[in-house]
């Protein structure tokens, strides 16, 4: 028998063997880390995460404070209905105003709250700033937040196993001069695997606790500071 025909039996092998191997070192690292012990270094990991990981939000705050701050996406239904209303010859001009800004949804953006203004930061596809809105306590006091579930354009990505992993939304509704305006907050900060730390993963699950404990924290915070976003 031609050795050559073993080729894709031993990678076979040899793949399953390696996803036996992540899986173990997957478990042993998740039951070293107490998430409730790791949620009261919240003020550290906010820091650390904005001079190490997300260095770019105080450079687009410019110098303005930075009370909380957690990654963010713009529905589906939002950009049809933008596309909508720019293609029916700009009817609301205040959405259309905003609306120029949401036809992409595919790139990274956040959410920081500042004071009593939100600033919503998309980026493009490098990840430089791309627009930049904010809406300011006038507006928030009359906006709306409900929850919107799992992130819908990560659905069918992962495994059912890493269901924990995926992003949740809340959705936030504003008032754009009588036209409504939604968009999603996330419960974490997206993460993307560093290649380099494929192996580590210790470091991965760490940096993903660090990425949800500052992005879960985003909701109550702004809730604290706006009673009127209370979900029911």
């Amino acid at each position: 028998m031609n050795p050559i025909f073993l080729i894709p039996a031993v990678l076979v092998i040899a793949g399953v063997c390696f996803m036996i191997y992540m899986n173990k070192k997957h478990q042993s690292a998740k039951s070293e880390i107490d998430l409730d012990f790791e949620r009261n270094k919240y003020d550290v990991y906010k820091q650390e995460l904005l001079a190490q990981d997300f260095p770019q939000i105080k450079q687009w705050m410019k110098g303005k404070s930075i009370d909380a701050y957690t990654s963010a996406s713009v529905p589906q239904s939002t950009t049809n209905k933008v596309q909508g209303v720019i293609s029916d010859g700009i009817k609301n001009v205040a959405l259309s105003a905003i609306g120029v800004k949401l036809r992409r949804i595919e790139t990274e953006c956040f959410w920081v709250l500042s004071g009593s203004d939100l600033h919503f930061f998309s980026t493009n596809i490098v990840g430089e700033l791309d627009e930049h809105m904010v809406f300011d306590n006038f507006r928030i006091e009359e906006a709306t937040l409900r929850y919107g579930g799992i992130l819908k354009s990560q659905l069918g990505v992962y495994l059912k196993s890493s269901e924990e992993y995926l992003p949740k939304t809340h959705i936030i509704t504003f008032n754009i001069d009588g036209a409504p305006l939604s968009l999603e907050v996330h419960d974490r900060l997206n993460y993307v695997p560093d290649p380099t730390d494929i192996l580590n993963m210790n470091k991965q699950l760490m940096t993903r606790v660090k990425y949800q404990i500052v992005g879960g924290k985003f909701v109550k915070i702004l809730q604290d500071k706006f009673p009127n976003l209370q979900v029911a």
